[in-house]
């Protein structure tokens, strides 16, 4: 996801490039405009990524798509005319254009594809998760173990449940 933005540079502000991006993991697809800024160039992105995860209940690996959206402002740091360097920016963390000339918008793309990520991400809605007690995958298979409230105060209910059913 590198773009070579030399010519853009030399370009007044205002002045544009599409892109179409490739498959490239994590993106699915997507789009790009590069847009010339007095500073640098806006980028702006929209993508299908597809996330990897871990079910927070039976703790299997599993994929899900996301899309994403972002604007950012990636500096120039040297003048493409002179070669003479540019002072940076006022944003220690802001988006940089390389001494290249070129704009690598990969880490622009992992960081809001982290934002997009479902924080207890599932690999079904109606995933049962894992036994407490012997860790048996119950999508799977059903385990034997007798659950038995931890708490000392359920202890009553949970002998009138074995009455009533034995």
């Amino acid at each position: 996801m590198l773009f070579n933005v030399a010519t853009l540079l030399r370009e007044p502000a205002g002045s544009g490039r599409d892109y179409v991006l490739q498959p490239d993991p994590p993106v699915h697809r997507g789009t790009v405009q590069l847009i010339r800024t007095p500073g640098g160039v806006l980028v702006l992105c929209e993508a299908d990524v597809l996330l990897e995860a871990t079910c927070s209940r039976c703790l299997a690996p599993f994929a899900y798509p996301a899309h994403i959206m972002f604007e950012e402002v990636f500096a120039q740091q040297v003048e493409v005319a002179t070669g003479s360097h540019l002072p940076p920016p006022e944003d220690p963390e802001a988006f940089l254009i390389a001494l290249n000339h070129t704009i690598d918008i990969t880490e622009a793309v992992r960081q809001y594809s982290e934002m997009a990520a479902v924080m207890q991400p599932l690999c079904r809605p109606d995933c049962p998760g894992i036994c407490p007690e012997c860790g048996q995958d119950l999508s799977i298979a059903a385990c034997r173990c007798e659950r038995r409230p931890i708490d000392s105060r359920w202890a009553a209910l949970a002998a009138l449940k074995r009455t009533s059913n034995g």
